[in-house]
Formats: C-alpha cells, structure tokens, sequence
C-alpha cells in the first residue's frame, strides 16, 4: 500500500515545516508525532528487520547484553523496558524511535547524508489508540524477543488467537509475560501479535526526554508500509540542497547535538565541531 503525500513537495526551510504544520492541526482526539530519515529511500523498519541475521539471534542479541553489562538492566522490570535501553545502545530490536516534536524529526532528517534528499513523517494517530509502557498489549508484543525465530515463525503462522492460546509456543510466549504480569490471563491477542503500536515510554532516560521521544513497536510485521494499523502516514521531501541551511537554522533555536544527545560524550563533540580554525600566527605559544 502507497503511503500517503502531504500536500507540500518539501521542507526546504523552518519556514516550510511550519506551514505544513499550521496546514495539520490534528482534530480533537488524535495527535500527530514525527520522525525523520536523512534518505528518502529508507523505509519505515526496525533495525532488528533490516538484517535476517539480527531477527534470527534476538533473542541472544538480548541476553548476551545483559550477561556483559547486568547493572544497566538491574531497573528494568519488563522486557518493553530492555527493548528501550538496547535501542539506546544502538543494538537491533523491534522499536522504531518516533517523536512529539517536530523540530527533532527535521533535525534527524538533515542529519546524515548530506548529498541525499531526506524525508520527514508525520504519524497522525487517535490518542486512544497509543500504548503507555505498562500495557498488556505491549507486553505480548515485546516479549516476542524471548522466543526464537522459529517459535516467532510458529505464531506468524497460527490461525487465531485459540490455537495459539493452546499451543506450546503460545504457552512460552504466556510464560515470559507472567514474568512481569503475573496477573496475565493466557488470552493472547494474535491480531496484536502481527501490529503495530504507538507506545510512551518512561521518561526516565535522558535522551527520550531531550528529544520527546516515543516508539513504533512491531510485532511480527516487519515494516510499516502505509495507513495501517490505525495510523495514517504522511510524508514530505526534504532536500538534500536545503540540508546544511535547515542545520543552521535548527541550531540557532537550540535544536542540535548537544540538546538533542545529552550525554557528556555528545556535548563534546558538538562544542568541537564549533571550533573554527585560525592562523598558525593567531597566538604565539609559550
């Protein structure tokens, strides 16, 4: 399914966003959240999706991170919780980074690939349909990364919600959840299973804070190619001509690496991509 165009051909400016934005008010009830890619041709797929090896060592993916580094995982309590620290880290896993703020999504789409023509999406959604961290729903689909791919494969092909409800995998899959549940009744939802989800973390990390930042979670779909799942899509050019100027202009209202990636590390390397050469003979040394 051809996923939807907003009515501008580009973003070549703040300006431009601003437009588009004034022009998609969401109506009551609903809400629009952002996310930008720096090329136009990447599709809207987990890290954990883009490679047959990563879905395949998920799960190992998942355990040997928390075998070598155990004290960065000691708070969290459910596996959506683990998802997100691993996808600070940069490690594959089912999440897709969105955000409430417009101004992160643009910066994310000029950021990288300067000589390619980026692309900045907004998701307009109904408030009632976004999961909150603590949801049964998200707790199905997040520990889909406990299973092997076989397992997941197993579900991918079931019927419906009573076969899996009754079968091994689906015993395993209810297994992990109590884990964190322990209230859960073995009523798995299969539809569920095979979605997608708008979800609000914690805002107990840095960077979600600083970026305002949420997550797509997919279940056993790989990627979301249209208006599916009770989420419509939008998307606009964003010129790789318009990227450098875009830049500047985020960075003049404070939307840069530094804000953006608090960690200290960030910080310094934004403060030294500042600094302007001078001449040899600026300043004698001692």
């Amino acid at each position: 399914m051809a996923v939807n165009l907003t009515e501008s051909a580009e973003i070549a400016s703040l300006s431009g966003l601003f437009t588009i934005l004034s022009d998609c008010k969401p109506a009551p009830g609903y809400v629009n959240i952002y996310r930008g890619h720096s090329d136009k041709t990447y599709n809207l797929t987990p890290s954990l999706f883009r490679r047959k090896e990563y879905r395949r060592d998920e799960k190992n993916i998942l355990r040997e991170l928390i075998s070598i580094q155990p004290k960065e995982f000691r708070d969290d309590k459910t596996a959506f919780e683990q998802l997100v620290r691993m996808q600070h880290y940069s490690l594959p896993t089912r999440l897709l980074d969105i955000t409430y703020n417009p101004l992160v999504a643009l910066y994310f789409a000029c950021l990288d690939r300067l000589h390619k023509d980026g692309e900045f999406f907004r998701f307009y959604i109904r408030k009632s349909n976004i999961k909150y961290f603590d949801s049964d729903t998200v707790s199905c689909i997040a520990n889909l990364s406990n299973l092997t791919g076989r397992q997941r494969d197993e579900i991918r092909h079931t019927q419906d919600s009573e076969t899996l409800n009754g079968s091994d995998v689906g015993e395993r899959l209810l297994h992990f959840i109590k884990v964190e549940k322990p209230y859960f009744l073995p009523k798995i939802g299969l539809s569920d299973l095979k979605s997608i989800f708008a979800v609000k973390p914690k805002q107990t990390n840095q960077r979600i804070l600083a970026q305002q930042g949420a997550f797509l979670i997919f279940g056993l779909r790989s990627a979301l190619r249209g208006n599916e799942f009770g989420i419509e899509v939008f998307r606009t050019k964003v010129p790789a001509r318009a990227k450098r100027d875009i830049l500047d202009e985020l960075d003049g209202i404070n939307i840069n690496a530094s804000t953006l990636f608090p960690e200290i590390e960030s910080a310094a390397k934004y403060i030294m991509s500042k600094i302007t050469p001078v001449s040899e003979t600026f300043e004698a040394p001692d």
